[in-house]
C-alpha cells in the first residue's frame, strides 16, 4: 500500500519568478496553510511564512488589485484584503460585474464566479476611480472604487438589494 502524498508546505522558493497574478493566485490556494499569512496592498502581494520568512511580489506599476466581496445578510469590516483570513458571505456565486471610468467608459463587463473566500478579484489601472455595479440572483449593488496609492485593496460594504 502506498503513503499518501504528504501537502508541500508553501515555502519562498515556490514565489520566485512568478508575476503578481501567479502570486496572488497561490495566495488564494495556500488560503489554509496552517501560519501562513497574505495579504495584498496597493503595492504588492506580501506572503509571511510560519517561521518568520516574510516575502512579497510587487504589483505592476501600471495595475492594482481589488477585492470585493458583495453580501446580501452578512460581511466584516476590511480595508486590506487578506486571502488568508478574509471570508465573504457569496462562496462559488456566479456576478455580473460591470465597471466603468471616471468618463463613463466600461472598462470590464462580464460574469464572474466569486472564489471560495466569497471574493471576486479584479484587476483596474492605476490612479483611477471607477462606478462599479454588481448584480447576482436578481440582486445588485454598486460603489465607487480607487486604485491610487494607498487604496483600499478589499471592499466588503456592497450590499445586494
Amino acid at each position: 500500500m502506498l503513503a499518501a502524498a504528504q501537502p508541500v508546505m508553501p515555502s519562498p522558493a515556490q514565489l520566485r519568478g512568478l508575476t503578481p497574478h501567479q502570486a496572488l493566485a497561490q495566495a488564494n490556494q495556500w488560503r489554509n496553510a496552517g501560519g501562513l499569512q497574505s495579504y495584498v496592498t496597493s503595492e504588492a502581494v506580501v506572503f509571511r511564512f510560519p517561521d518568520g520568512q516574510q516575502n512579497s511580489v510587487a504589483l505592476p506599476s501600471e495595475q492594482m488589485v481589488v477585492a470585493i466581496a458583495p453580501y446580501v445578510n452578512q460581511t466584516h469590516s476590511c480595508k486590506t484584503h487578506s486571502m488568508s483570513g478574509c471570508q465573504g458571505e457569496l462562496v462559488n456565486t456566479p456576478v455580473n460585474i460591470l465597471v466603468r471610468n471616471q468618463a463613463g467608459k466600461t472598462v470590464m463587463h462580464r460574469t464572474v464566479k466569486t472564489l471560495s473566500n466569497g471574493f471576486v478579484e479584479v484587476w483596474l489601472d492605476r490612479d483611477q476611480t471607477y462606478q462599479v455595479s454588481l448584480k447576482t440572483g436578481g440582486k445588485t449593488t454598486s460603489g465607487v472604487l480607487s486604485t491610487h496609492a494607498g487604496s483600499d485593496t478589499c471592499v466588503t460594504t456592497m450590499r445586494l438589494r
